[in-house]
């Protein structure tokens, strides 16, 4: 049997990980609290961090993307779950429930069990989620994700750029009910699938997706990615201790781009449609002063105009952080939350598979019905 080389994780790393996911995830995500519970909670029970570079792995063994599928959804809907809500267990327990039985159910399917899992996106919870389940099982963690940045929605995958089939994939809403969806027409199919069953779950399902022999996955992921948050992490609390500029920091490491600094003067927010979307209003300071600078999102953060012109587009990542901390800020906040902030706005190439013919075709602009032709800066 191949040696698989590990890098124990500390938790200083794993805590430089979540803040570096905060950043590059564009707002989305998840949620940087529940990815500390996470994170606590292993390594409390004694569970190690084992990562392993995707290059190291066996071949033939199969490992399929795990993560929780969602968003804001109407006041009516969540009074209509809130009865079930009532009689979950804590959401600990809860949330470890619906991994382990996304993993075993699809696992079950497919007739033999998953070697690990990948993150379906740059973040704090959804990539410490795989992870978790990885660590308190005895497995390696996989040092990349399917994406190199967060995204609203299953199908704006490196796996669809890739061609690997979304199904069969096992879903698992917050009262363990588990449904196996054999196959499906393409990947925005399955996204519609998975959305409707999370927006009918209060706003959330558990999924375990797209499973695939190592091999075939090397072609299908941003490799590295969890080494590169923990650098980007690391970057940032290192100026914030040495009392230096977090965002000049942040700037060097990420190998970003500072689009603009400002105050926030409106964040608008509708939770809709299993999403959160919204505006991020700045008004310019310092260099910027005199400018103005809008931010549009659908979780994450996909489209920005500076004084009104088109600026950085999806798939390239638009980062909004705390000018003081560099801490990535979310979009799933009530409205108005980050209203006054001083905010850097930063600009960061995605990973080179989405500038490819086929990446292109799949994420941009008038995928969400803006007629903006997607340009390099």
């Amino acid at each position: 049997m191949q040696e698989v080389i590990v890098k124990i994780l500390t938790r200083t790393n794993l805590e430089d990980y979540i803040a570096g996911a905060a950043i590059l995830g564009c707002g989305g995500g998840g949620n940087v609290d529940h990815a500390m519970e996470m994170l606590n909670d292993a390594l409390g029970k004694g569970h190690a961090f084992k990562l392993a570079d995707l290059s190291e792995l066996p071949d033939d063994e199969v490992i399929s993307i795990l993560g929780w599928v969602g968003g804001g959804v109407p006041k009516d809907v969540m009074e209509r779950v809130a009865p079930y809500y009532e009689k979950l267990p804590e959401r600990k327990l809860q949330m470890i429930s619906g991994l382990k039985k996304a993993s075993a159910g699809l696992s079950e399917y497919l007739g033999k069990q998953l070697y690990s899992y990948l993150a379906t996106e740059t973040g704090p919870e959804n990539g410490i989620l795989p992870m978790y389940l990885a660590a308190i099982e005895g497995k390696v963690c996989v040092d990349a994700d399917c994406c190199g940045r967060s995204k609203p929605e299953l199908g704006l995958s490196l796996t669809n750029v890739a061609g690997i089939p979304i199904a069969p994939f096992c879903m698992v809403t917050p009262f363990d009910e588990t449904l196996i969806v054999k196959n499906t027409v393409d990947d925005q199919r399955g996204e519609d699938i998975s959305r409707y069953i999370a927006i009918a779950s209060g706003g959330r399902v558990c999924v375990a997706r797209c499973p695939a022999t190592v091999a075939v996955y090397r072609k299908a992921a941003a490799p590295n990615q969890v080494t590169r948050c923990i650098r980007i992490g690391e970057a940032v609390r290192m100026a914030l201790t040495q009392g230096k500029d977090p965002v000049v920091a942040l700037v060097k490491q990420a190998n970003a781009k500072k689009l603009f600094q400002g105050t926030v003067t409106s964040l608008e927010i509708e939770g809709r449609g299993g999403f959160n979307w919204g505006n991020w209003n700045i008004v310019g300071t310092g260099e910027f002063r005199g400018h103005t600078f809008k931010v549009w999102f659908k979780n994450e953060n996909l489209l920005s105009w500076l004084d009104g012109e088109p600026s950085v587009v999806c798939p390239d990542l638009i980062c909004i952080v705390d000018n003081k901390t560099g801490e990535g800020l979310s979009n799933f906040v009530p409205s108005g939350e980050h209203a006054g902030k001083e905010v850097a706005v930063l600009g960061v190439k995605a990973v080179p598979a989405w500038k490819t013919k086929r990446g292109l075709e799949i994420f941009n602009p008038r995928h969400f019905g803006y007629d903006i032709d997607y340009r390099e800066w």
